[in-house]
């Protein structure tokens, strides 16, 4: 009875974090993607790419919805009920963390191959770019379809519902993929830091919001796989590993969450355009103009220092 209660008081944590976290992490996908179609300034190859993350973030949201439904009435269902209904959030949560590994190496390419990536067109950039994430999201969607079974499975999210065999290489080939993002990442930043002077500003704009995004990504989602690797080798089985790996759900809803809020911490560009557009809220109109205003100081100190210099130099 006490496990029961225990099991119960969980569920119901759980189901809060689900709620909480699609509320705020929706709405910083959702706009995102919205100023970046709407602003001029905000469309390039690289925000469309992101734009592509921020979408497979708000399907992962919204599957984790039914999930919390499930936990707060405690109705548990068999795996080939539960991988057939949440089949699409199994195939974005694969692609999302391969989306990711792309946005490391879309740096790169305008770093070491900026002709090639002003030249070609970009919907053949963003296909060859998604096509990676499409395939392996679809090979573990159609080997989980192959191998469902009619166990009941505690909580109805993807480690669970997937078979153990399917399960178990989904969360080793994510640590995989994401320790080679890991790599590139700090390959770039050493690159920045020798050559930092010499790149162009879009792609220091570029490199500035994704830096702690990608560092929040790694400490979230990448611990949570980490985590449930660590918790199957120290030989945890069971409704013991079944508790503990579902408990690993807060990490993964922060790395749906944190996209957007750490873009418009980063990025003065989509932080003016969020401004601007929630303008008929006081307190963000208010912050608004403010933010101009000092927007507006910066420059004209900056062009202030430049005269100065050119004139010593004269």
């Amino acid at each position: 009875m006490a496990l029961s209660t225990l099991q119960l008081i969980n569920q119901i944590f759980i189901a809060s974090e689900i709620l909480f976290f699609n509320i705020f992490g929706l709405f910083g996908n959702v706009n995102f993607i919205v100023l970046t179609a709407t602003k001029n300034k905000l469309k390039s190859k690289s925000s469309y790419l992101q734009c592509a993350l921020c979408f497979s973030h708000i399907i992962c949201l919204l599957f984790e919805l039914p999930n919390a439904g499930l936990l707060f009435t405690g109705i548990q269902l068999k795996r080939n009920e539960c991988f057939s209904a949440i089949s699409i959030y199994v195939f974005f949560i694969c692609a999302q963390a391969v989306i990711i590994l792309m946005m490391t190496i879309d740096i790169f390419v305008i770093i070491f191959l900026p002709t090639f990536y002003r030249t070609i067109t970009t919907w053949k950039y963003l296909t060859g770019m998604l096509t990676i994430p499409v395939f392996y999201s679809s090979g573990i969607v159609a080997w989980g379809f192959i191998l469902m079974d009619d166990e009941i499975v505690m909580f109805c999210n993807p480690p669970l519902a997937l078979y153990p065999t399917v399960s178990r290489f989904w969360t080793f080939s994510n640590v995989v993929i994401n320790t080679i993002t890991l790599i590139l990442f700090i390959s770039l930043i050493l690159v920045f830091y020798y050559k930092g002077k010499t790149q162009k500003s879009d792609t220091r704009k570029i490199m500035k919001r994704l830096k702690v995004s990608i560092m929040f990504f790694i400490f979230t989602w990448y611990i949570g796989l980490l985590a449930a690797d660590l918790f199957v080798a120290l030989g945890f089985t069971g409704p013991t590993l079944i508790f503990m790996m579902s408990n690993l759900v807060f990490f993964v809803l922060i790395s749906y969450s944190q996209f957007f809020y750490i873009v418009i911490w980063r990025s003065p560009d989509y932080r003016n355009a969020f401004l601007e557009s929630w303008s008929c809220i006081p307190c963000c109109r208010k912050l608004h103009k403010i933010y101009k205003k000092s927007t507006k100081v910066s420059a004209t100190g900056h062009s202030q220092q430049v005269h100065s210099i050119v004139s010593s130099a004269n």
